[in-house]
């Protein structure tokens, strides 16, 4: 086991012959060039470094002290009201003696004791009394830390406020729940404080607002997660996920324990997101058209842009398996357990409407004639849909559809046809027959209004083909849990 133990150097975390030196970097020099005839104490330091021993007896551990060495300049030479430079109060002497001591204390169980300055990429011309300078200073030193431990201790007394605030901040993004805080209160018993997991958990609260915010449901699962947040908030966001990759039963089984843990109207929204299910569970068209338009509008927000034309593509082909069985009564689910009693159905009912048998026999593709008769294919249902839209007739002589039905309908065909301006993008892409990349920018260049026009345009096909409920239940999921995370940050 490897332990990276850190903490910043202070005017606290030195006795000499049972005084605390005042001018830290005149008196520390001084004290380090006689260093054989003193008696050294760390009261702050040696205490927690026994305390993390205990613990981990059998690690090996690495310990970094963080000095101050500020240039020469008018800012740091200036004296203030005592008569005390900025400069006097550097820590660079202190960190030699630090490390020649711990060096010798903890001989048999610290590795390395390595004395590090503070400063930025650009050098120590920094002031460690500002918050945001000090802030930016411990994202640069640690990167330059090693990362690969077991675990990492945070002594939270000694050196400057700003600098300690920073180095927990920090180690709290960099090494997550590896990173332990130890406070040592001089004289007093020293303790491992919860603020380390607490800091950690209100991160990732953090994390799962801003992946919601994205709609990116399985990163938001994954740091509510870590969170620790309540147990109905994990259920629906796994329900979330469930339903996006369209795993109606996986999502109902979890929309029932959401239920059962959930109270008030959070109980309500889980059991209607349960009872949303049921005609998605059973292929209703229209209800699947709708999730379909939901998930696309997921993959564009995520920047799933392939993902996004695999199911545009899906939308297409299902708005004219929903206008063929709506306005022409012929069956279109040819998976394998109907295709025998559908495809009988299917020909029997074609042979039975003469207008639209003779429609279908003088249709061609690539100069050969429809096979129309092979199944509702995507070019069979294209020519379906123009039989309708001409105003074809059933057998019995009425038409298909009616006149204000055929002007909504056309206004479908004309977005149909506009989407059909990304068929060679998503053919040549991983999700199709090909490896070409797919960006928003690709999708730009060839769709009209862009991007985000397609979401509106697929909504406005819903609209036009009358289907109702368009309001996306992923909205509600997200509305709801964060709301319910930003309340648990505020407490």
């Amino acid at each position: 086991m490897t332990i990276l133990i850190m903490c910043n150097l202070g005017n606290s975390d030195l006795v000499a012959d049972g005084k605390r030196p005042n001018n830290l970097r005149v008196e520390g020099e001084q004290l380090w060039q006689t260093f054989a005839k003193h008696q050294f104490e760390l009261p702050l330091i040696e205490p927690c470094l026994k305390f993390i021993q205990q613990k981990h007896p059998d690690a090996k551990a690495r310990l970094i002290c963080f000095f101050t060495d500020q240039p020469e300049n008018p800012k740091t030479m200036q004296a203030d009201r005592f008569g005390v430079r900025l400069r006097d109060k550097d820590t660079v002497w202190l960190a030699r003696i630090v490390q020649r001591l711990v060096s010798e204390r903890f001989a048999n169980w610290i590795e390395q004791v390595q004395p590090v300055r503070i400063e930025n990429r650009y050098g120590p011309d920094l002031n460690p009394s500002i918050y945001d300078e000090a802030f930016e200073a411990y994202a640069y030193l640690l990167t330059r830390v090693e990362h690969d431990v077991d675990a990492c201790y945070i002594l939270t007394a000694g050196g400057i406020p700003a600098c300690n605030f920073a180095l927990q901040l920090q180690a709290i993004i960099a090494y997550a729940d590896r990173c332990h805080f130890v406070y040592p209160p001089e004289g007093g018993h020293v303790t491992e404080l919860g603020i380390g997991e607490k800091m950690s958990r209100a991160f990732q609260r953090i994390n799962a607002m801003t992946a919601l915010g994205q709609y990116n449901f399985p990163a938001a699962l994954l740091s509510a997660r870590h969170a620790g947040v309540e147990e109905w908030i994990l259920r629906l966001l796994e329900y979330a996920v469930y339903r996006e990759a369209f795993d109606f039963r996986r999502a109902q089984d979890v929309a029932t324990k959401a239920e059962r843990v959930a109270s008030g109207t959070n109980r309500d929204l889980c059991r209607e997101l349960s009872a949303d299910l049921k005609q998605l569970e059973k292929n209703d068209m229209a209800a699947l058209l709708r999730e379909v338009a939901y998930s696309a509008e997921i993959a564009w927000r995520n920047g799933r842009y392939a993902d996004m034309l695999g199911r545009i593509f899906r939308f297409q082909e299902g708005v004219l398996r929903w206008i063929v069985e709506r306005y022409l009564g012929l069956p279109t689910d040819m998976s394998k357990e109907l295709r025998e009693v559908n495809v009988k159905r299917y020909r029997e009912q074609i042979e039975a409407t003469p207008d639209l048998r003779r429609f279908l026999e003088q249709r061609t593709i690539d100069n050969q004639p429809l096979r129309y008769a092979d199944g509702p294919n995507r070019p069979v249902m294209q020519a379906m849909f123009e039989f309708v839209l001409e105003g074809g007739t059933r057998a019995d002589g009425t038409p298909c559809a009616t006149k204000k039905d055929r002007e909504r309908l056309r206004g479908v065909q004309a977005r149909l046809n506009k989407l059909n301006a990304l068929a060679d993008l998503r053919n040549q892409s991983v999700i199709a027959h090909g490896f070409a990349g797919v960006s928003e920018e690709a999708i730009n260049n060839l769709y009209q209004g862009g991007a985000k026009q397609i979401v509106d345009d697929l909504k406005k096909i819903i609209e036009l083909l009358g289907i109702e409920g368009t309001a996306s239940p992923f909205d509600r999921i997200v509305e709801v849990v964060q709301r319910a995370l930003k309340q648990r940050l505020d407490t």
